[in-house]
């Protein structure tokens, strides 16, 4: 579920899929099955960006503009007053993968936040969802707007965080999540059970075992289905490490579902891409959705980079902006997420050059860039700088590329 911060572009073509929405085999792949270390330990090509990206001021640039989004209560603001625990969740993993004591504080404090505002269930509010906020800077006050962009991505980021959470090694995280693993497994039911306790489409319907964005709006998007591919999996990976087996493979088995209906529903062969939600054709000359999503699957594991999918999506993708390296995309939003999707394919030079590129329009100050590719240009915000954080730690540091980010 990427999403504009300003506006969330992707309810503007939804309409069209409303309709198409109706009212376990083996599993495909292990859980813990991730990109080829290949993919995330190639060198990097010995260029005047390299070693510019490399280093920590840029990374540290990041980690300051997120903290300082940070309210004494732990949220995260978004741009503006809004509180998105979407982009909050994503911005925390990069908080992570910095891994300065400040930046795993901020996360930790973030991560108190998220499960202390866990919704009771309501009409169309599944239990342990969390709303979007509103914070009032003058009286200092968040206030819950009663509904979220989606319930599906934001349960399914949230085991991301706890899984890199804990994963990082460090103490007061560890501690957090193993005192809290029942909660997250609270959390997870919205992504393994059907209405009202989640948003799992049941057997019955032609697109069973997928999950909708949010029960008021049961659209079946791909992005959001990759997702909760990769927040179960991750779950089951952190049950493993907190030795609890048969809660591993009950999560890896939910993982390996997901991954098959996403295969089989949301592939389009006619097209050789990804349908940007179920039934609903790519396009990859419209940029969002419809060729954004291709680049999903490729970094939240549901693919390899050697799949023929990957393969397919990354060349039409490409084809269709082949200056995006470079700031060559329609959108008023940088989109930080492409430059990890070209590090898992192997082209870690244009991951680099995006970097510089993007670096060089928004820095110093990280609110509008210099330019863009709309008349007018999107704030930098949260989860854009947890994007960044990824992609330039990841070439560099020797993480699994599926370790923070599928």
């Amino acid at each position: 579920m990427a999403r504009t911060s300003h506006n969330y572009k992707r309810w503007a073509c939804a309409a069209v899929a409303i309709a198409t929405i109706a009212g376990t085999a083996a599993l495909p792949t292990s859980a813990t099955a991730s990109v080829p270390a290949t993919s995330a330990t190639a060198s990097v090509p010995a260029t005047s960006a390299s070693s510019t990206v490399s280093s920590r001021h840029w990374i540290n640039e990041q980690v300051d503009f997120v903290l300082a989004k940070q309210l004494e209560s732990g949220a995260i603001l978004s741009t503006g007053t809004r509180i998105s625990p979407y982009f909050a969740n994503i911005s925390a993993v990069g908080l992570i993968a910095a891994d300065t004591r400040a930046s795993r504080e901020g996360a930790l404090r973030w991560m108190q936040w998220y499960l202390d505002h866990l919704n009771a269930t309501s009409s169309n509010v599944p239990a342990n969802s969390v709303f979007d906020y509103v914070y009032n800077p003058v009286a200092k006050t968040e206030t819950p707007t009663g509904d979220f962009d989606s319930v599906d991505s934001y349960a399914s980021t949230a085991l991301n965080l706890a899984y890199s959470a804990y994963a990082s090694g460090d103490t007061k995280l560890r501690g957090f999540v193993s005192k809290n693993i029942g909660m997250y497994e609270a959390v997870a039911k919205i992504l393994t059970y059907g209405a009202p306790t989640g948003v799992r489409i049941q057997a019955g319907s032609v697109d069973a075992d997928l999950t909708i964005a949010k029960p008021s709006y049961p659209i079946a998007y791909t992005m959001d289905n990759v997702e909760v591919y990769s927040g179960l999996a991750d779950l089951a990976r952190l049950e493993a490490l907190l030795s609890r087996g048969a809660r591993s493979a009950y999560y890896s088995s939910w993982a390996g579902t997901t991954k098959q209906a996403i295969m089989a529903k949301l592939w389009n062969p006619t097209n050789n891409n990804w349908d940007w939600a179920y039934a609903n054709p790519s396009n990859t000359n419209v940029f969002y959705p419809q060729g954004t999503v291709q680049l999903w699957p490729i970094i939240f594991g549901v693919v390899t980079s050697t799949d023929p999918q990957a393969i397919s999506t990354w060349a039409q993708f490409s084809a269709s902006y082949p200056t995006w390296y470079a700031g060559g995309t329609p959108d008023s939003y940088p989109w930080v997420s492409m430059a990890r999707a070209a590090q898992i394919m192997g082209e870690s030079a244009h991951a680099i050059d995006y970097l510089a590129n993007v670096h060089s329009r928004y820095a110093p100050g990280f609110s509008q860039p210099s330019s863009c590719g709309n008349t007018v240009c999107g704030d930098w915000y949260d989860a854009e700088a947890g994007w960044f954080i990824l992609a330039a730690t990841s070439p560099f540091n020797g993480h699994n590329a599926g370790e923070y980010a599928r």
